[in-house]
């Protein structure tokens, strides 16, 4: 279509919403890339080792917003050493220089350092938005320089970091002319808030719809905020502060008398009395994430999950649900599409083949699972395909490498099998327990649009990664626990992707 006017051109690429649908337009001809170089804002970089910034720079020169992954998130076995987390520090440097105009930065499993952090909040001028997550080498200095440099900052969340701030008043940098707050993680800083700095910040952001608090803040200081700010969408709470009945009850009735929550996340150690006094949320609730919540009791629990009858999210560990609970979830939550049952904190309920089961007969809307189990069968991943064909991401961790089918000692060729030909759009898979070339076969075969592929087991041979390559013309990116036999096969194919 070289007869477009370069202005039409322009409103087609814009309306664009997806990266991968962008890269294709790009390689239309010279007009529709050079286009698409000019007018890209969002540029996400899955492996920051495997770029380096001045070329995506000079490839997207008027980038807004940039997403940055470190290391894999693999959780067993570890693909690459801990120390091989990617630092931030060239980034930002260059961006500095060649992209003042960055407005959105998020980190995942990068080392982040107070002086970058410092040159964030100085070098970009309309500098909006931060998410750090699992993200290291920095201190509550950095945060409170972005606090205090940011005038029009929208989004602060810090999740799953190791910061500590030993006055309690760093919330005070945030000046006091910022009304702009949209969303706020401080959920994983230790040590004291100080509850007026913090209901006064709140207070003063109309649109603050997402507000995630450390377990230090208490029963009153939590309902006083949401007696202020009605318009919270996303809460999430923690506490383990000494409360009276009385300020649970009055929490309770104020839940009763404002727009209702949606999405629900409880941190550290949550009283029985706070999951009562949060009953009356759960009718509305869409996500629930108790994944870092700890001593909650299967019983607490399930009670709660079956009042969320329009949950279409959960996630949860594995030790806090066990098999009854997930069989609760089938009973309960029919329209669930989001599911991820993490490891626990070690020893205690597990989860098995049998709550897989049990969630595939009765949450057949299922898109996403993340099950992380003590064993498996075949059978329940044969039974899961037939009943979940709209999976689009399976992610099966056993916690014994290469454990085989506990009843028949068999591998998971068959099941792994199951899922990559009845899941017509499977994207993302992750294979583990005893596998053979067999199930490379199979993801060969059958799993055309599967773009990630990550096998913490390995491989028998080169001739199973040969069998995905192969047959997977969509894969983006691969995790196996390589061996040396493996170096030939990708070598072979390292130019078809």
């Amino acid at each position: 279509m070289p007869h477009l006017p370069e202005s039409l051109l322009e409103i087609i690429i814009n309306n664009l919403t997806s990266n991968l649908d962008r890269n294709s337009a790009s390689l239309v001809n010279k007009q529709w890339y050079r286009i698409d170089r000019n007018t890209r804002r969002t540029v996400y970089v899955s492996n920051c080792h495997a770029v380096v910034p001045t070329r995506v720079i000079e490839r997207f020169p008027n980038l807004r917003s940039l997403v940055l992954n470190g290391r894999s998130g693999v959780v067993y076995p570890r693909f690459v050493d801990n120390d091989w987390d990617g630092t931030v520090d060239p980034w930002v440097k260059v961006m500095s220089e060649r992209c003042p105009m960055l407005e959105h930065l998020k980190l995942k499993r990068m080392v982040v350092s107070d002086q970058m952090l410092q040159m964030v909040s100085t070098c970009f001028r309309g500098f909006k938005s931060l998410v750090l997550c699992s993200c290291s080498g920095f201190t509550i200095v950095g945060l409170s320089a972005i606090a205090s440099n940011c005038g029009n900052l929208e989004r602060l969340e810090v999740e799953r970091c190791a910061v500590v701030d030993h006055t309690g008043q760093w919330l005070r940098r945030f000046p006091e002319t910022l009304s702009s707050l949209v969303s706020l993680n401080i959920s994983c800083i230790r040590g004291l808030i100080n509850p007026t700095d913090l209901s006064q910040l709140v207070a003063r952001c109309p649109n603050l719809s997402t507000l995630s608090l450390r377990k230090t803040v208490s029963i009153d200081t939590i309902r006083r905020i949401l007696m202020k700010s009605p318009q919270l969408v996303h809460l999430g709470v923690g506490c383990t502060l000494q409360n009276t009945q009385t300020s649970f009850l009055q929490l309770s009735l104020s839940l009763h008398n404002r727009e209702p929550i949606q999405s629900l996340t409880f941190f550290h150690r949550i009283p029985t009395m706070l999951i009562h006094a949060l009953y009356p949320v759960c009718s509305n609730l869409v996500f629930l994430n108790v994944r870092f919540a700890a001593s909650l009791t299967i019983v607490e629990l399930v009670n709660f999950i079956k009042k969320c009858t329009t949950l279409r999210r959960l996630w949860v560990r594995g030790d806090c649900i066990g098999d009854e609970g997930l069989e609760a979830v089938s009973n309960n939550c029919k329209n669930l599409e989001d599911l991820r049952v993490f490891q626990g904190g070690g020893g205690g309920i597990v989860v098995t083949e049998v709550g897989l089961t049990a969630i595939s007969i009765g949450c057949q809307k299922l898109k996403k699972l993340t099950y992380c189990c003590s064993q498996m069968t075949n059978s329940a991943l044969v039974t899961f395909s037939k009943n979940c064909p709209d999976i689009t991401r399976f992610k099966l961790i056993i916690s014994t490498p290469k454990h085989p089918d506990h009843t028949t000692l068999q591998p998971f060729d068959h099941g792994y099998g199951a899922i990559v030909e009845s899941c017509k759009d499977l994207k993302k898979l992750t294979a583990s327990g005893l596998l053979t070339n067999d199930v490379f076969l199979y993801i060969g075969m059958y799993a055309e649009r599967l773009e990630v592929l990550s096998v913490p087991s390995g491989c028998e041979s080169d001739a199973g990664i040969e069998y995905v390559f192969n047959g997977c013309k969509n894969l983006k990116k691969v995790e196996i626990n390589t061996f040396s036999f493996l170096d030939d096969a990708l070598s072979a194919h390292i130019y078809d992707y």
